[in-house]
């Protein structure tokens, strides 16, 4: 089968991730990222406390049941604030945001919250790309071993495959996918199992 093999190159699972933004008076920024951080946000890797700002201005007109930190009601009002970006895991979201209304000096706090993918830092496995497609078949005899599998069937090919011993989860499934792969082969000790893509 290696005379079959076009390339190799690592398969890395992606991670989701959100990432909260919120607006700031400048002098309390210091304050508020010291709570954030204590509360999950700003960790990557080895690091703590990472954030993005930027500086800009803001506005705002209070209304007559307003009680505003600054400026004075029905008066268009301007404050320098800071932009403060921040990470966080979903599993730390509803902590990081209590602490984000309880710190924040605002009586109405503006923030964001978006979701994005980040490549986790160590290889899952490897993404073996083949010159010719293979017929599962095919792709069972050169592997020679007992493979578990349920929605795969004699007419299926396979050209690009993922394989991986970690678990499969959604995620490795969702990821795999990225790469283009046409399926995703698990070899454990406890089970060879192929998951079409």
């Amino acid at each position: 089968m290696y005379k079959e093999i076009s390339s190799v190159e690592n398969f890395y699972s992606f991670l989701d991730k959100k990432k909260l933004i919120v607006f700031v008076p400048d002098n309390f920024t210091e304050k508020l990222t010291k709570a954030l951080s204590k509360a999950g946000a700003g960790s990557i890797g080895n690091y703590s406390m990472c954030s993005f700002r930027t500086n800009g201005v803001g506005t705002f007109l209070p209304g007559k049941k307003a009680d505003p930190f600054s400026g004075i009601k029905n008066k268009l009002s301007f404050e320098n604030e800071v932009k403060l970006e921040m990470e966080c895991d979903d599993y730390d979201l509803n902590h990081i945001l209590n602490s984000l209304l309880k710190n924040h000096p605002y009586e109405e706090v503006v923030y964001e919250i978006y979701s994005f993918t980040k490549r986790a830092e160590e290889p899952s496995g490897f993404c073996i790309n083949l010159n010719k497609r293979l017929s599962y078949n095919e792709l069972i005899k050169r592997l020679n071993r007992k493979i578990d599998c349920d929605n795969v069937t004699g007419k299926d090919y396979f050209k690009k495959i993922v394989i991986t011993e970690t678990e499969v989860t959604e995620n490795i499934i969702n990821s795999a996918k990225l790469t283009g792969s046409d399926c995703l082969l698990l070899f454990s000790k406890k089970i060879n199992k192929l998951f079409k893509l």
